[in-house]
């Protein structure tokens, strides 16, 4: 013994020697005093501890009972404190209670396990105990002691028991201290200072709970979670192991710190391994891998090394984990580390998600994966970042499908609070496993599409997170675009800002692009079927509109998405939106925007004005010639029809298959439910019928019938568009017009007849215009008169435009004049001639013009070519003659040729004098002055003086100073003229 050093192999091996000898002796006499002279004399073994732990522990392996019975015996007769005192002055040394609780648990350890357990409790472990506690006191009073060698050779005494219990495999045996001897390593633990390595305390107190918690009874969760909860809190927090490798003072504390943290580091990972998959309830296990999710995630670097490193201990191929232990949560939560800013965290992350599926039994490509997880030492981001994006396509496909909502929901929190690396990373794997199992999803997509809204608000504030989680988007429409679609169509009206980039994205993303808008049309098509409008045709509107604006072509579905659109502005004019349908939820505004109720027909016609812009750059449509006013015509009630003339009106004839398209799905809206459809239909029709290329294409003869059934409707708009659909057909197809002239003209007449609206009269006199000069005079005979009576009523309509028309229709009368009604259309020109004279300087320059117009061609009717002359100073429209000399040289010539025509004028001109305009007041004073002034005396005779001159009078109190000097100009020429004619007033 003497010969060799207490750490040398070969001093160990003779401890051994004497103890396996002693084992084999079968003289227990001899055995047992033998032990006792190693007890009463342990300092001829060189390491007394050592050496008496070593031979006791190997003698146990045959002679349990002896050596419990020498320890007892030596226990109750030796005074440890009366033998140090002797050794002292004997200049030997004895053992101590220390050394005694090392040897009972080299005992246990080396003790026949056949024999151990009847033996254990009673005989080793409350010996333990009894030995720690007297350590403990002082005076009799219990105290933490702090004596380093007691508490490591307690933890070691106590490490070796739970080892042999472990190894005697008896399931029915609880070992009634294990709460108790658990209580102190907790204890040992928390006494260490949480700032430093001071000694191996911790980590062999983590050694000794690793294996006493395996013993039964079997601790619950809670206590489970509170061990392992306590430890971590005291480990991972450490400062950086630099930074306490920096308090040893020279190399040997430096190595030894760094000693101490490795081999705490592994003693906690082992723990954790031990204690989570020792439970055979999977979500026992989930509960403790939470206890590490603020570690993986920590702010500081070292805080997550530690935590990847010990999470990959946990995670290794030789462990099965518990039946429905769920990987998705955490493969979220540690793939995307692969891109973190360690090379150890990177590999760890890597194997801890590699191991998530070999503890599942999923086997993988083992090889390719640890050399690309090797791959992961490199600093290049990119190249990480690349490595990463090869794993993820490697073992997306074997996540199971019911666990990628748990990994989705984890991705988009790591995407909220990761760093950039890692966000991109997270990113990866999020796409790279929607693209492979996207379309398992199906019975989960509402799940999914909620988690994904709820992450929104605070991914928006993170522009590549926000990238990624509208990606996923498109990438799960791309697999399930009319579940998307549908999800996204029941969001509050107006969409937010946020449900409007979900649309965009969408549209702009190529895995859902192409299928977005027809997934649209089809919705908008089901929700207007019936020719009625609800809220869910309103939010395929708006969501189109999104769409669209992303620059999306149009061409193929553009004349079902403009039929559509048009129909659903048609049919949700003057509607108002439900309340149902506001959303209550605040809306943050942004500077300069106001917030606006929703319309359903403003945001139909917004949309409807998107996709004209589109059809615009790609060619199917030209500019309205109504601007941007067109939109505002278009939503409203009282305008509907003129926006919808003008928008047929930017139809690019020259697309004839996409206006033949448009056609054939607009044709039902003439025999709609609907009375604003039928509007619009018709409204729309009536513009094309003017077009021959579309006669020549498509078949409007149907549609002509149509309009002729429409002229009749009690609808005012719907009669006034087919009135003008009927007369633009004189254009588009003449020949269809002469065939059915009579059916035509009939409708059109009908339409003189409707005084309460002068815009359905106006149409009317516009179209029998148009068609009027298509025919010949035995063409119209039958109607002749009746156009002509009907015409004349509106020579004073208030309407310019009506006004205007009549007097342009009767022009055209003129011609179509045939022997038979010469004389009649003579007679009623004389009674006409009054307005076209007065209206010469009408306020609207155009009638003006046309009065000019209609006289010259009226003229040769009463043989009265003589006054030419005098209409030809009316030809230069920029300098009228005044009006006072036009009719004096009028009715001057007149007189010489027909005082009859001269008094007719008269007869018909006291009306005027009332007129609401102050010009034509004016001007029919002024030419009664010229009629007066050039009446024979016959004609003076007849002239009822005294009520022309009590409306002078009148008209001299005038509040237009130019009517005033009329009156008292033309009173004084009747006085004159009566003067002359000996006359009195």
């Amino acid at each position: 013994m003497g010969s060799y050093s207490n750490t040398s192999v070969e001093k160990k091996f003779l401890w051994k020697a004497l103890g396996t000898t002693l084992a084999s002796c079968q003289d227990t006499n001899f055995v047992s005093s033998q032990i006792k002279e190693f007890l009463i004399s342990p300092n001829q073994l060189g390491d007394q501890r050592q050496g008496i732990t070593s031979i006791l522990g190997y003698c146990a392996e045959n002679h349990l009972d002896t050596v419990l019975e020498v320890l007892k015996t030596f226990q109750n007769r030796e005074k440890f404190f009366v033998n140090r005192c002797k050794g002292l002055f004997s200049g030997k040394k004895s053992l101590s209670k220390t050394d005694v609780i090392v040897i009972y648990g080299s005992v246990a350890l080396h003790a026949p396990k056949s024999q151990l357990l009847t033996r254990l409790e009673q005989d080793i472990v409350s010996q333990v105990l009894f030995l720690y506690g007297q350590c403990s006191q002082i005076l009799g009073v219990s105290v933490m002691n702090k004596d380093i060698d007691l508490q490591m050779s307690f933890t070691r005494s106590i490490t070796e028991i739970g080892i042999a219990l472990q190894d005697a495999e008896d399931q029915r045996f609880k070992f009634s201290y294990k709460e108790v001897l658990l209580g102190h390593m907790l204890d040992f633990i928390r006494e260490e200072p949480l700032d430093s390595l001071a000694s191996p305390i911790r980590w062999k107190a983590l050694i000794a709970i690793r294996y006493l918690s395996k013993l039964k009874p079997r601790l619950s969760l809670n206590d489970h979670l509170n061990i392992l909860e306590e430890n971590i809190r005291r480990l991972l927090p450490l400062p950086p192991l630099e930074k306490l490798k920096n308090e040893g003072e020279t190399d040997k504390d430096k190595e030894h710190i760094n000693f101490l943290y490795e081999r705490s580091m592994d003693a906690l990972g082992k723990l954790l391994k031990t204690m989570m998959w020792d439970n055979v309830k999977a979500e026992d296990c989930q509960e403790m891998f939470d206890l590490l999710r603020m570690w993986l995630v920590s702010q500081k670097e070292w805080e997550r090394e530690r935590a990847f490193q010990i999470t990959a201990k946990v995670l290794t191929n030789d462990i099965e984990a518990p039946d429905h232990f769920k990987i998705g949560s955490l493969l979220g939560l540690l793939a995307p580390h692969s891109c973190d800013t360690l090379p150890t965290i990177r590999q760890a992350a890597a194997s801890s998600s590699i191991g998530l599926f070999c503890i599942k039994g999923i086997h993988l490509e083992m090889d390719r994966l640890q050399s690309l997880q090797q791959g992961l030492q490199c600093d290049d981001v990119q190249v990480q970042i690349k490595i990463s994006s090869k794993i993820a396509k490697i073992v997306s496909k074997l996540i199971p499908n019911e666990e990628i909502i748990m990994f989705l929901e984890e991705t988009l929190d790591g995407l909220e609070t990761l760093n950039p690396p890692c966000v991109t990373a997270c990113g990866i794997w999020m796409i790279a496993i929607l693209k492979e199992q996207g379309a398992a999803l199906e019975d989960q997509l509402l799940e999914v599409l909620s988690i994904i809204y709820y992450h929104m608000p605070v991914l928006r504030q993170k522009e590549e997170s926000f990238q990624f989680m509208l990606e996923a988007i498109s990438q799960i429409a791309s697999f399930h675009m009319d579940p998307v679609v549908t999800n996204l169509l029941q969001k509050a009206l107006p969409f937010d800002r946020d449900t409007k980039t979900l649309w965009k994205a969408l549209a702009e993303n190529p895995a859902s692009s192409n299928k977005i808008l027809r997934a649209l049309i089809d919705k908008l098509e089901n929700g207007l079927e019936e020719d009625l409008a609800g809220m869910d045709a309103i939010a395929v509107a708006c969501a189109i509109h999104e769409v669209l604006s992303t620059g999306i072509p149009v061409t193929g579905l553009y004349p079902e998405l403009f039929t559509l659109l048009l129909k659903l502005i048609s049919c949700t004019l003057g509607q108002k939106m439900p309340t149902s349908g506001l959303s209550h939820r605040r809306r943050v505004m942004q500077k300069g925007e106001r917030q606006q109720m929703a319309d359903p027909c403003r945001l139909s016609t917004t949309t409807l004005k998107c996709v004209q812009a589109q059809a615009m750059r790609e060619g199917l449509a030209k500019e309205s010639d109504e601007g941007d006013n067109l939109w505002a015509l278009l939503n409203n009630s009282s305008t509907h029809h003129i926006g919808v003339c003008a928008l047929a009106r930017s139809m690019a004839v020259w697309q004839h298959g996409v206006i033949l398209d448009i056609m054939e799905h607009l044709f039902s809206s003439l025999t709609s439910s609907s009375e604003n459809y039928r509007i619009t239909g018709t409204a729309f029709f009536s513009e094309l019928m003017k077009e021959p290329i579309l006669w020549k294409h498509g078949n409007l003869r149907e549609v002509l019938i149509l309009m002729d059934q429409s002229a009749w409707d009690s609808n005012s708009i719907l009669r006034q568009m087919a009135i003008r659909g009927l007369g633009n057909a004189a254009s588009g197809a003449p020949h269809k017009v002469k065939k059915h002239k009579q059916i035509i003209l009939e409708s059109i007449i009908r339409g003189l007849y409707h005084l309460a609206r002068t815009d359905v009269v106006c149409e009317s006199l516009k179209s029998l215009k148009k068609i009027l000069e298509l025919l010949t005079d035995r063409d119209v005979s039958f109607y002749f008169k009746e156009i002509v009576l009907q015409t004349r009523t509106f020579f004073e309509d208030e309407q310019d435009d009506v006004r205007l028309t009549a007097i342009f229709l009767f022009e055209n009368l003129a011609s179509l004049t045939g022997r038979r009604w010469k004389i009649f259309f003579a007679e009623e020109i004389k009674k006409s001639m009054i307005s076209f004279l007065l209206h010469l300087w009408d306020p609207n320059p155009k009638v003006g013009t046309a009065c000019r117009d209609v006289l010259m061609v009226s003229i040769p009717f009463l043989g009265l070519q003589e006054l030419y002359g005098v209409l030809d100073h009316l030809l230069d429209g920029q300098d009228l003659p005044r009006a006072r000399d036009f009719y004096r040289q009028f009715c001057a010539k007149l007189a010489k040729k027909n005082q009859e025509i001269l008094w007719i004028l008269h007869t018909h001109s006291f009306p005027f004098f009332s007129s609401s305009w102050e010009i034509i007041r004016s001007a029919a004073i002024k030419l009664t002055d010229a009629i007066v002034l050039n009446l024979t005396n016959q004609y003076m005779e007849l002239v009822d003086r005294e009520q022309l001159t009590a409306r002078l009078q009148t008209l001299r109190q005038d509040p237009c100073i130019s009517v005033q000097r009329a009156a008292e100009a033309a009173l004084q020429t009747l006085l004159r003229k009566c003067k002359e004619a000996t006359i009195f007033l």
